[in-house]
């Protein structure tokens, strides 16, 4: 009986759904499983840039040893084809001698003129060391006319070696770029998707202390431990503003690459226009991108950035905020419809601590749910939906609660 009962019992447990097994991620012991497997990933991250960073170093060298030869060959050819100039003149030259050295034998076999040049020899050994001579000279140019013929066809050949050898460089060249703009972009992703990995660990670090502050049990509801009362509908994160890029498929102006744009970008308003919750719930994280600036960490595509967990209309959602100018609220803090979470950038204001904003917006984005992931950044990029109630692209909005189909 009690044999029968445990079995039963693995057999239930076995037959549970994986989510109910596991932590839920709304409970604090869900958070630091996600904060565990957050530093992993870090790990893991940090070793593949090294690695990619390496590869990085070596198809910079390639380039540069390729284009060191590029320059060196167009040496040797430049050199070859003066070499050929020269030799193409010595054998005229040559020829031209051998020319009269042989009509001057010619005419030396005319009887009167062999009979002159005997009268004119010392003795017959003069004479034929004379015609010997001759003969001797003629022979030797005709051997470096040969020698000179031979030179000739070695350089065209070089030259066209050399030339093909050029075109495999250039070749390589733009196979080693093209590598390195693939493996910096891959860097990026590593490093930046929207959220770096970092401000992911610290937020979530913050997270899980505020909770704790509140007085969270384990494996308490967090939504009703900080009694967050979800608002009814959307509302705008401006006052007003016009859509300056829809959700969707554009050309990214720094690398001229077709992406997907998973947000709205807003622009109208000048930089330091109030940005406010679009509904009710609890930051759950932030990028502070000007302070990695000042702590010589780089630029941060998003610049400052603030994710927001809300609760809407009785359904779940995560948004974001990007580029932004200030930043009012901190990992922890419960908001409402009416906080304002910071000010709008993206302009001259930002581009100390941001890499790729080229003027006065807010990038917003919203996944559904609240994000239960390791990495934040990645599945809200991967899931990101149209965020509802906007206009179509160039169009204008007037109040928070202006919605349109």
């Amino acid at each position: 009986m009690n044999i029968s009962i445990i079995s039963l019992l693995i057999v239930s447990f076995l037959l549970m759904p994986l989510n109910v097994r596991a932590a839920s991620a709304n409970t604090l012991r869900g958070l630091r499983q996600e904060l565990a497997s957050l530093q992993e990933q870090k790990r893991k991250n940090d070793s593949q840039k090294q690695a990619t960073e390496s590869e990085i170093k070596e198809n910079n060298i390639a380039i540069l040893n390729a284009e060191e030869e590029i320059q060196e060959s167009q040496e040797k050819i430049e050199n070859a084809k003066i070499l050929i100039t020269e030799t193409d003149e010595r054998i005229k030259e040559l020829h031209d001698q051998t020319e009269e050295l042989m009509a001057y034998f010619q005419i030396m076999r005319g009887e009167n003129v062999y009979m002159e040049f005997i009268s004119d020899s010392s003795s017959m050994t003069d004479l034929v060391m004379r015609s010997d001579a001759i003969n001797q000279i003629a022979n030797y140019n005709q051997d470096k006319l040969i020698e000179l013929e031979e030179l000739i066809k070695e350089n065209e050949q070089l030259q066209v070696e050399l030339i093909q050898y050029e075109d495999e460089l250039e070749k390589n060249i733009v196979s080693y770029e093209e590598k390195i703009s693939t493996l910096q972009y891959d860097l990026s992703s590593l490093g930046e998707v929207g959220m770096d990995i970092d401000s992911e660990i610290r937020s979530k670090q913050e997270l899980i202390k505020a909770y704790e502050d509140m007085g969270c049990s384990e494996d308490q509801d967090l939504d009703v431990c900080a009694s967050i009362y979800g608002s009814k509908v959307w509302y705008k994160p401006l006052n007003k503003g016009r859509v300056s890029s829809i959700f969707g498929k554009r050309t990214d102006p720094f690398t001229g690459k077709t992406k997907i744009h998973r947000a709205v970008d807003i622009a109208g308003n000048s930089e330091g226009t109030a940005v406010y919750s679009v509904g009710n719930g609890i930051v759950v994280a932030t990028v502070d991108a000007k302070a990695k600036v000042a702590n010589g960490k780089g630029k941060t595509c998003g610049g400052n950035q603030v994710y927001i967990q809300v609760l809407i209309g009785g359904k779940k959602y995560t948004v974001q905020y990007a580029h932004l100018l200030t930043v009012s609220v901190k990992v922890g803090d419960i908001v409402n419809v009416n906080t304002v979470i910071g000010t709008q950038g993206g302009g001259p204001k930002t581009q100390r601590w941001e890499s790729c904003s080229t003027g006065s917006h807010l990038h917003f984005g919203v996944v559904e749910g609240y994000i239960k992931t390791t990495y934040m950044a990645t599945y809200f990029n991967n899931n990101a939906i149209v965020p509802p109630g906007y206009p179509a692209k160039n169009s204008w909005f007037y109040s928070r609660t202006q919605w349109f189909d």
